[in-house]
């Protein structure tokens, strides 16, 4: 057995027609006609920075502690900042007396300024810092002598972080760093165990601050905290939880304390997708499971329990079509219907130009090309099945077959990326204005047109000018001729319409204006072991998506 010819390799979607490629490029949104259920909206895939739970559902309140708050302290101040004990004050002195001062707050909370003696500072705020010292300063120096200060820096603390955080331990920062600082300086919080509504802050063994950081995500509200040494952040155990999944934005587990929450409130963390309409919940309790459906609305009516599982799902019913016209025509782009309507009512609102190839129109529905696909991609997962599985009963065989894997496996990959172009084919556009429309239907007007396509396994793949009463072969002489791969048994002719139509070689079948004569390759069925499967693969993709496609 010889190694296939490597031809079939670089052919694979060399053949994509231009006017396929644009005809693609035009067809609208997938349709929804009639009643159709909403599938989550956003990208596949979880989101970024998230932890995952066994379910694979992003756990709320995780995507905090990826490094960011450790790797930038804070150390501006906010106004309500209280001078401490180490903070240094930049204080100037300008007029009768000149001065550039970088002052220490001394350990009784003192900072010394020369000619005017010790001020108290500690426990000063920081709003209030700059009028309390030019008020002192204007005791001795009541004429010609200005001031100006301001904090410069706060001391340095050690504060303990423990509970359920990912590394307990003690962390260095400034006296003003937040919350979410340290945390994410001991590793975050535990996702698994740790809580995200209870972190508490103890000072002298008692707890002067709670911190929600379910509040930040949401409202962005979070404690202004001047941290002192010796301070301990901690973590407590998770609370109960439930998951949220399907029409919402934040696909999540998210947690609660008490027994019971309201849905309502925690969809303001879920946020439900415009198209959300209904939410079930599912519930399992002592070894039975129940479930109940209620519409979106009335989501403040029911609380949940530890462990519930809602599904947010949604039901569009279509009641008006958005219809796409395409191609030569002098009206407007989109056109309305009502549900029910049939290819007549939008025909009767084209405006056709003098160029409208008005008996060749074509309708091209998302809901064909998806079907095509999934036939193709059928098709292409069994070949893949059959090569991965072919056995051999000599080395050489093995060899050999290893070979065609690798060019087959190839050809099912480039094959994979085609798109069906979905289109329904009009044979008698008279008995066809019956069909009924669906939402995103593209109808086509193509123009008249005075050429000839030729393309696929021929020497040199061309556009022609129409002649009339020209045979098949003469167009095909025209572009160079067969290929030496090219299936000359069976040629087909895709006509201005759509429609489709194989013929023989030596057959002489009428071409008009507007054809595209398309020659396949044809696998060598002798030294292929699955030239059978791989030829019907080439045809759906030939007639599908009018590309010609080898090996």
């Amino acid at each position: 057995m010889k190694r296939p010819s490597c031809v079939f390799i670089f052919s694979l979607l060399l053949g994509f027609s231009l006017a396929s490629a644009q005809m693609a490029g035009e067809l609208p949104p997938r349709p929804t006609s009639g009643a159709v259920e909403t599938r989550a909206e956003g990208v596949s895939g979880p989101p970024q920075g998230f932890r995952m739970t066994d379910s694979g559902l992003p756990i709320f309140g995780s995507q905090l502690f990826q490094g960011d708050f450790r790797d930038l302290s804070f150390s501006g101040f906010n106004p309500q900042y209280q001078i401490g004990i180490g903070d240094s004050i930049q204080l100037m002195i300008w007029g009768a007396l000149e001065e550039a001062l970088d002052l220490t707050v001394d350990a009784r909370g003192n900072i010394f300024i020369p000619r005017v003696g010790p001020v108290r500072v500690q426990g000063v705020r920081n709003d209030e810092l700059n009028s309390l010292i030019a008020a002192r300063i204007r005791e001795v120096f009541r004429d010609n002598v200005e001031s100006y200060a301001n904090l410069l820096s706060t001391q340095t603390v050690k504060v303990f972080v423990s509970g359920f955080v990912e590394k307990p331990g003690l962390y260095q920062g400034f006296a003003s760093d937040s919350v979410l600082f340290f945390l994410d300086q001991a590793g975050g919080i535990d996702p698994r165990r740790g809580s995200y509504l209870n972190v508490s802050l103890i000072r002298e063994g008692r707890a002067v601050e709670r911190i929600d950081l379910y509040r930040f995500l949401k409202e962005g509200t979070l404690p202004l905290i001047q941290f002192r040494d010796g301070d301990v952040i901690l973590v407590g155990p998770r609370s109960h939880t439930i998951t949220i999944a399907g029409n919402v934005v934040n696909p999540a587990r998210f947690e609660f304390e008490g027994e019971q929450v309201n849905l309502g409130r925690m969809l303001g963390f879920a946020a439900p997708t415009p198209s959300a309409t209904a939410a079930s919940v599912r519930r399992a309790r002592e070894g039975s499971a129940s479930a109940i459906v209620i519409p979106l609305a009335e989501a403040a009516t029911i609380d949940l329990q530890p462990g519930d599982h809602v599904e947010i799902s949604g039901r569009n019913i279509t009641r008006d079509l958005l219809i796409r016209i395409s191609g030569e025509h002098a009206g407007v782009e989109h056109i309305v219907l009502p549900q029910g309507a049939r290819l007549a009512d939008a025909l009767a609102q084209i405006q056709p130009s003098p160029l409208s190839d008005q008996e060749a129109i074509q309708l091209f529905r998302r809901s064909v090309a998806q079907r095509q696909g999934e036939l193709l991609r059928q098709s292409l997962d069994n070949l893949e099945r059959s090569v991965l599985g072919a056995t051999s009963a000599t080395l050489e065989e093995a060899r050999l077959r290893q070979v065609e894997a690798e060019t087959i496996l190839s050809f099912i990959e480039r094959a994979r990326r085609v798109q069906p172009r979905g289109q329904i084919i009009l044979e008698d556009l008279a008995s066809a204005a019956s069909l009924v429309l669906e939402d995103g239907d593209l109808i086509h007007i193509p123009a008249i047109s005075q050429l000839v396509n030729v393309h696929g396994e021929v020497k040199y793949p061309n556009t022609q000018t129409y002649r009339p009463r020209e045979t098949l072969a003469r167009y095909i002489d025209r572009a160079g001729g067969f290929t030496a791969m090219a299936n000359t048994r069976e040629l087909i002719i895709i006509r201005n319409n759509g429609q489709i139509e194989t013929v023989g070689r030596r057959s002489n079948p009428r071409i008009a204006p507007g054809d595209e004569i398309l020659v396949l390759p044809e696998p060598d069925q002798k030294r292929l072991l699955f030239a059978k499967e791989i030829t019907t693969i080439i045809y759906q993709l030939a007639l599908g998506a009018r590309v010609v496609v080898g090996l």
